[in-house]
């Protein structure tokens, strides 16, 4: 997972909707060709039915369509909790003043007319998603290890909650926490304690997959998810991350440091967010009680830590 700047516009998938099948074609061909991904949509049910199913950076969309027209359509996607914050820009024949007032006060990124010219359109875009990727910088990670933070690690994870709902599938949540963490700070300062967690983030996201979501839930804890992963297969991962956590910090203090993790499988031991935390820390909170340094995947018999 990187938390850096793209470079290069290929990273962004852009959401075309369009009615007009020669200018739909048109967009298509010159975002693809500056190196974006694109979908195409040819109407507003039609593009919010592919927003249940894939993942863009940006939208760009007419106003004029038949069925359900742009700002309707806008009005639809800033309901969803998810959705509401793509960026968005209107493309559009529909050039008035008062048009131009109505899409922008629907907090749309970019407002551009027909006729329009396809570079200018490509900058425009780059520009939006550079100052939606610096605004957001801070916002969205954690500032010490780099890491999503607690905000958007529980939005990014209920994201892919609800596409169980609509597409089952399975996932692991994982709940881990530094062993003897405290000791650390009160025997060693707070710096080893900060070098500690950057050791650990970096165990964390050495080899994961793009689509896994790993993020600082708070102190020592952290919170991870690999969608399209059962629990057992979860588990094997993180003991993994466990190994190169022992390896990073072997040199610090009195030798290698170690976590303790569990794992929560959705949605069989959960359908939200909430509930797989606390199962997932249900286990981590055995694997502590039997002697640290362990993954265990989540049991009903558990006890809830206290």
């Amino acid at each position: 997972m990187s938390t850096d700047l793209p470079d290069e516009p290929r990273h962004y998938a852009v959401l075309v909707v369009e009615d007009d099948p020669h200018t739909a074609e048109l967009l298509s061909y010159t975002l693809s060709s500056a190196g974006f991904q694109v979908f195409t949509a040819a109407s507003g049910p039609e593009a919010l039915r592919k927003l249940e199913i894939v993942m863009v950076d940006l939208i760009v969309s007419d106003v004029m369509m038949r069925d359900m027209d742009g700002f309707v359509m806008r009005e639809r996607i800033l309901q969803d909790g998810v959705l509401r914050d793509i960026p968005f820009v209107f493309l559009t024949a529909k050039g008035t003043s008062e048009d131009q007032i109505r899409g922008l006060s629907t907090g749309a990124d970019e407002y551009v007319t027909k006729p329009f010219d396809p570079q200018v359109l490509v900058a425009r875009i780059n520009a939006i998603m550079r100052r939606r990727e610096n605004f957001s910088r801070v916002a969205r990670l954690d500032t010490l290890t780099g890491l999503l933070n607690r905000q958007t690690l529980e939005r990014d994870v209920q994201r892919e909650l609800a596409r169980i709902k609509r597409y089952p599938s399975h996932g692991s949540l994982v709940f881990l926490d530094i062993d003897g963490f405290k000791q650390v700070n009160d025997q060693f300062g707070h710096a080893a304690g900060d070098r500690a967690l950057l050791h650990l983030a970096s165990a964390l996201t050495k080899d994961i997959r793009s689509v896994d979501i790993v993020g600082r839930y708070g102190g020592e804890e952290f919170v991870l998810y690999f969608p399209e992963t059962p629990e057992p297969v979860g588990v094997r991962i993180v003991e993994r991350m466990m190994a190169m956590f022992r390896n990073l910090s072997k040199n610090e203090l009195n030798g290698p440091l170690t976590f303790s993790a569990g794992v929560a499988e959705a949605p069989r031991d959960g359908a939200d967010f909430a509930t797989l935390v606390e199962k997932a820390d249900q286990a981590m909170y055995t694997a502590k009680r039997q002697g640290k340094a362990q993954v265990i995947g989540w049991r009903p018999d558990m006890v809830p830590r206290t």
